[in-house]
Formats: C-alpha cells, structure tokens, sequence
C-alpha cells in the first residue's frame, strides 16, 4: 500500500486563501452544510429517507446535470488520497462550496438551474482527472496544472456566493444576472487556460514517459545481450579440459621465498628475449629439484605486472607429473585457450564471434586447435606464453607441445614471447629448440637463491635452540654448508 505523504506538491496557499474568503460571512448553518459536504449530499441530506425523496426530483435532475464536473472532482480526489492532507485542504472545500452556493441560490429562488449550467459547463471544460492517471504520480507539474484548474472551481464558487448572498437581501434583476454570467465567462476563459496548460503538461510527460520506456526497453534488451554473451562465453569454457591452472600457480608463488629470483630480471639473455623484436623464445634448462617450476611462477607474475596494456596478455602452464591430466597435450593448447577467452572483454562473444568457434573449441584435431590458438591471439599485440615443466610429459606429448611452441614462434603479429622450461637431460626438447636462446640454472645462481632460504630458515628461529646458530661466523659457516651440500637444488 501506498504510504501517505504530509505535503501536497503544489502550492497550497491559493486554496487556503479561497476557502478562508468563502466561508467569510456564512451563517453557522452553511459552515455546517461546508464541513459536511460529499458527492452524495451535494443537492439533499445525508439520510436514506431525503435520498428516496430526491430521486426523480428537480434536484436530482440538476445533479444530473454536473455528472462531468462531479465525476471529474471524484477522480481528482482519488488520485490525492495518497497524499495525508488532501480531503481536508482540497476536495471539502471544492465540494462544500459547491454544495453552499446551490443552497444559497435555491434560497434566492432564481437562477438555481442557470448556476447548475454554469457547472455543467465547468465540468466539460475542465480535463478530465482520468486521462491522466497514469501519468500523475511520476510528474508533479502535471499535478500542478490540474489543481489550477480545480482551483478554478473554487474561485467560481467564492464569486457566486458574494453573489447569491446579496441577491438575499436585495431582490435580483435580470442585468445584475448579465453582470455575473460576464464574469462567468471570464471565468470560463481561465478555465480553459488552464486545460490547455494540462495537455501541454501531458504531452510533456507523455514525452518523458516515452523516453524512460524507451531507456528501459533499451536497458533490458542491453541486459538480455549481456546475459547472453555471459552464457555463450560459459558454454565455450565449460566446452574445454577442466585444468585448474591459477590453483598451480598460486601454489607456486606461495613456495617463492622473498628475494629470491630476482637475479632474473637482470640476467642479459632474458632481457634480450624479452624485448626482442620478433616472436622468440627462451628456453631455462636445470637439473630436478633447483626450482624451474617456482622461477616460471615468478617470471609469470613479473610479466604481468608489466603487461597493463589490454592488447597484452600473458598465458601460462605447468605440467605437474602429480596431475595426470596436465599430462596432456589437448589440456595444455586447451588451457592457453581457455585463459585468452576469459581475458577477452564480454562484448566480443557476440553471436558472430561464437559462430565462427563452432566446431573448433573443443577441436578435433591438434591442427584445429592451432589454428583456433592463433584466430584468438589476433586480438593482442604482445603475448608472452610460459611452459613450465615440458619433460614430464610422455615423448608423444612432448612433440605435440613443441609443435604448439613452432606454431606460436612463427606468429609475426602478435608478437609471441615463449618461455619454456625442462630439465636439462631431456634431449628432444633440447635439440628442436638447439637454435633458441637459453638459460642454465647454474650452481651460482641457485645457489644465491638456496643461501637466502637458508638465511630466512634461521632468523625464523628453526635452530633458535642451538646456541652455535647465533654467533654471526658460525651462521655464515652453516649456510656455506648446507648450500653446498644442496649442489643447486
């Protein structure tokens, strides 16, 4: 249910102003015939017996008559009931003053039914609440203009009770009754006035509504798109292998002790693959156990932070003997697959796009999948593509996957940086990618890396218990040790 509201969006003092200067010079009877009045009393009582008696009557006749003007004050009345002080402010004094002045002339006993044409007349003129209902509640200038138009009704009503009241104590003439139908039509010019203030109010809020219809259906069609595409794209992904590759990565990064791997970013062969101007690629060789899989995790997390071009996107992959899955070469083009589409803005899984990966995702063969790989990265100017851990898959997969690497290497646009990682005896890697730059994981360089493992391990107290730990030389002799005796693992 509607909440009422305690002010009425349009000024309020005409109306107070009028009912003060109708109810001026009443007699104690017609207040009461004032406060009391509704649509029903308007020409008889409020008791079932003056109803019966009325009916069929002179008085019912007349009332006939302002049917327009009646139904169109009701309707007004509805329409304000939302609002808490509206009966009391505005429909009691429209129909008390009504009500009063076809007393008063009754009274006069002349003019009664030329008054009751008078409202007729108001009645036509007057816009009719109920064309524009709908339109009030979002539109307060159209309520404006309405109650203008209402309020005529009671200035008339002031008017015709001055002048009735007189005629009681001086007898009226027919050119006292000319002077006052001028003046009605005077009043009939405001009237009219009025209504032609509404309908431009209306068109106006016809206009407005007809926009805000046409941004909602705008909006909503919006929205149906969007969905859409949100679908189309979660039917493409849902299509590929499930590879949880952030959850690996993430893993990785946790393994990462802080400060190590940074030597990387200063190492000359990397830099030189990195900006390189042509697709390349670089391959880090190292025996198991000196940390490829965590260094792959940290360059990844290097590169994307560099990458804040949307045209940039980096994808990678790492092959988890544990993961049996991961093992697989339709898993790895599927991942790099996967990953570009989710970093594709919403807009681009447009019914086209989606057409033209019919078929393709999944792909049947290696070659399709390529060739899909390829119609994605079209999209991007720079692409950086970590492999890590290339030596545990099985030697069929091993020469699916460096066929996925050839491909990308012969990408002239985009730019196609390949980073691949594998231990450092598994031969058919070595020798398909002899001619590509490389990096060993040498004894030095992971040796850094082990002494600053080791130094943490110690300040974090794991030999707090052993007083020899806490002399400074004796600390630098242990880590001397236990990174030699890891021998770059």
């Amino acid at each position: 249910m509607t909440s009422s509201q305690t002010s009425l969006p349009f000024p309020t003092q005409p109306w107070e102003a009028a009912k003060e200067r109708f109810l001026e010079g009443l007699s104690a009877a017609d207040k009461k015939r004032f406060q009391d009045a509704t649509l029903e009393n308007l020409f008889y009582g409020a008791s079932a017996a003056q109803k019966k008696h009325a009916k069929g009557s002179k008085s019912w006749a007349m009332q006939e008559k302002i049917t327009s003007l009646a139904d169109g004050i009701e309707d007004y009345g509805k329409a304000l009931d939302v609002y808490s002080n509206a009966y009391g402010l505005i429909l009691c004094p429209i129909w008390g003053s009504i009500r009063v002045v076809l007393h008063i002339a009754q009274e006069a006993g002349r003019f009664q039914e030329k008054l009751v044409d008078m409202f007729a007349r108001i009645g036509d003129a007057l816009p009719q609440f109920r064309v524009y209902q709908d339109l009030f509640r979002n539109h307060e200038r159209l309520l404006g203009a309405l109650s203008a138009a209402y309020l005529d009704i009671l200035q008339f009503c002031v008017r015709a009770k001055e002048f009735f009241v007189r005629t009681r104590k001086t007898p009226m003439c027919m050119g006292v009754w000319k002077h006052f139908r001028q003046e009605f039509d005077d009043y009939m010019v405001a009237f009219r006035r009025h209504q032609k203030l509404v309908e431009r109010e209306a068109r106006l809020a016809h206009m407005i509504e007809a926009a805000k219809s046409r941004e909602i259906e705008l909006a909503n069609r919006a929205l149906q798109e969007r969905n859409a595409k949100i679908s189309r794209r979660h039917k493409l992904l849902s299509s590929l292998p499930p590879v949880d590759y952030q959850s690996k990565h993430t893993r990785l990064l946790r393994l990462r002790q802080p400060g190590t791997n940074t030597w990387i970013r200063s190492h000359p062969t990397f830099n030189s693959w990195l900006g390189y101007p042509t697709s390349d690629c670089l391959c880090c060789y190292g025996i198991p156990g000196s940390g490829k899989s965590v260094l792959a995790a940290s360059i990844v997390e290097d590169l994307e932070a560099q990458c804040t071009e949307k045209t940039s996107i980096v994808c990678y992959y790492y092959c988890d003997y544990a993961d049996a899955s991961s093992l697989e070469s339709a898993c790895l083009i599927g991942s790099l697959i996967k990953q570009i589409l989710v970093q594709l803005p919403l807009d681009t899984f447009d019914e086209k796009f989606c057409r033209s990966l019919e078929g393709k995702i999944p792909a049947a063969t290696l070659s399709e999948s390529l060739a899909c790989l390829s119609r994605l990265l079209n999209d991007f100017s720079q692409v950086f593509v970590v492999l890590d851990g290339l030596d545990e898959l099985s030697r069929e997969a091993q020469i699916a996957s460096l066929e996925i690497v050839q491909h990308l290497l012969r990408s002239s646009k985009p730019r196609i940086n390949v980073y691949v990682s594998s231990r450092t005896e598994e031969l058919l890697i070595k020798e398909t990618l002899e001619a590509r730059k490389s990096i060993d994981l040498s004894t030095v360089q992971v040796g850094d890396d082990i002494a600053i493992f080791v130094e943490a391990a110690i300040d974090s107290g794991i030999l707090e218990h052993n007083p020899v730990s806490r002399k400074a030389e004796m600390k630098q002799e242990i880590i001397q040790a236990l990174v030699k005796g890891a021998n770059g693992m």
